[in-house]
């Protein structure tokens, strides 16, 4: 687990390598320089490095990598359900004229 403490209420929390990791990687920016960690007591944005969280999220690669194929594979199915029902309903209405 990665330690923080909130810069607002001082409050400390931890952040999921695993779930940092994700959200890292979903990121358009190819390296990120900081992570924004949402306070859980007060709800304000902390910036966290990425460069201090590296060695946790290094160990946990693989989860991250396993997690985003999961990603993608449900995005892509997503995807392919909404086209089939857009053309569906295409030829639903094509039918009735």
């Amino acid at each position: 687990m990665i330690h923080h403490s909130c810069f607002k209420c001082k409050r400390r929390f931890e952040l999921d390598p695993v779930f940092v990791g994700f959200e890292l990687s979903k990121l358009k920016k190819k390296r990120p320089s900081h992570y924004q960690a949402v306070c859980p007591a007060c709800r304000a944005v902390n910036k966290v490095s990425v460069q201090a969280m590296q060695p946790e999220l290094d160990a946990v690669e693989d989860e991250i990598k396993k997690m985003m194929a999961e990603y993608e594979e449900s995005k892509a199915q997503a995807k392919a359900e909404a086209r089939a029902r857009a053309e569906a309903k295409k030829a639903e209405s094509q039918e009735k004229q």
